[in-house]
């Protein structure tokens, strides 16, 4: 939902899409239909199918009118970005709950990038910093801070749950890398790496050999819920000891 004309927020200061005061009434384009088309052609191809040239052809139009709106492919990556942002349902905070909460909050985050193809390769190293990743740093604070965690750790424990949400979902998705053409699937890695680990030398490897059969469990909720786990595990003993960082 765009931010009507009375509730519009001063630009972070390293904006790179332009500010208009209208749009020219000659183009029928939009910046919503801009980043609605390039969202699709996200999905379907990923980043490195995601062109200028091939957003405009499915909005028919040309180049030159979709960098009047978005102002660069970074400034369309992160108007893209702060889009899927706010796809993301974040609850009213409830002191009671804040860590089940936040737990949410993690689950919605690693649901949303596994819906958008190559989205988390678009967040590394951006600050996302739009109308919708402001709303949703607010009420992801609120929850921390009525849970309460200290205001550093709340801060600290918001960025680091961006960071382990998106390093999580790097790995699960592969969008950090190709691997191997030979690579075998992650069952098959996983079993042949068992057998493997269970056939070294035991008086080398005592630890490898007899936690071999622990090298199967590949199942992704089971490790993100563990990951999360940990983390708020961690978070709340903070919390309640009133340590920061």
């Amino acid at each position: 939902m765009g931010l009507r004309r009375e509730d519009e927020l001063p630009p972070p200061p390293w904006q790179r899409t332009p500010r208009r005061g209208s749009r020219r009434r000659e183009d029928p384009i939009t910046q919503e239909a801009i980043v609605a088309a390039a969202l699709e052609l996200l999905d379907a191809e990923g980043l490195d199918g995601l062109t200028m040239r091939r957003v405009a052809e499915r909005l028919g139009t040309g180049a030159a009118s979709l960098y009047w709106h978005v102002g660069s492919k970074d400034g369309l990556l992160d108007l893209l970005l702060d889009a899927v942002i706010g796809e993301q349902e974040v609850p009213d905070p409830d002191p009671e709950r804040w860590q089940e909460q936040l737990k949410q909050v993690a689950r919605t985050m690693r649901a949303t990038i596994l819906r958008h193809r190559d989205i988390v390769r678009i967040s590394i190293g951006r600050i996302p910093m739009g109308p919708n990743a402001l709303r949703y740093s607010e009420r992801v604070l609120a929850i921390l801070r009525a849970g309460g965690v200290p205001d550093q750790l709340a801060v600290l424990g918001h960025h680091l749950l961006i960071s382990i949400v998106n390093g999580f979902t790097l790995d699960e998705t592969g969008d950090g890398g190709q691997p191997p053409a030979d690579q075998p699937s992650l069952e098959e890695g996983a079993r042949i790496a068992r057998d493997y680990l269970a056939s070294l030398p035991p008086e080398r490897f005592g630890n490898l050999v007899a936690l071999a059969d622990h090298f199967t469990i590949t199942d992704p909720d089971q490790r993100f819920e563990l990951l999360i786990d940990i983390y708020i595990d961690g978070l709340a003993k903070r919390a309640r000891t009133g340590t920061a960082a």
